[in-house]
């Protein structure tokens, strides 16, 4: 039981590690492009806040509440 103690915490460490680099990569998702006009690179759609409204990478244009 003693062998997997070492191993089991390096893996374990190495999780949160990762977790932790994911996580720290998501803070620049947003990107403020003037007043009212938010784009998200995550999945390529541009908000219009003040229009409340949100267009998709292929054009199309949607209403949210």
């Amino acid at each position: 039981m003693k062998d997997y103690i070492i191993p089991a915490s390096i893996l374990i460490g190495s999780l949160i590690i990762g977790f932790a680099i994911i996580k720290s990569g998501q803070n620049e998702k947003y990107q403020y492009i003037e007043k009212g006009v938010i784009f998200d690179k995550s999945n390529g759609k541009t908000y219009f806040t003040d229009q409340k409204q949100y267009l998709d990478r292929k054009g199309d244009r949607y209403q949210f509440d």
